[in-house]
């Protein structure tokens, strides 16, 4: 399995264990109000960290795929042309 999947494995594993940590918190613990609101305040950040690590991995595998494209694209346009 290549770094980058493993990558997103591992944030998606922080985001089931935080709503998790949710779900557990609501059922056996019956919170207060800003017990609650940490609670589902820290998962909802872990989602958010986990679509931008999902968007840093797409990212960097297009990228990838494309770097002799976009090299070529860069002498072509940038490079200096000798007389």
């Amino acid at each position: 399995m290549k770094l980058r999947w493993l990558i997103v494995a591992a944030a998606g594993l922080v985001v089931l264990a935080a709503w998790g940590a949710v779900a557990v918190t609501y059922f056996f613990f019956h919170p207060t109000l800003a017990l609650w609101t940490g609670v589902v305040t820290a998962a909802a950040l872990s989602l958010e960290g986990f679509f931008w690590v999902c968007a840093g991995v797409l990212g960097w595998s297009f990228l990838a795929g494309r770097r002799q494209m976009l090299a070529r694209l860069r002498n072509r346009f940038l490079a200096r042309r000798q007389h």
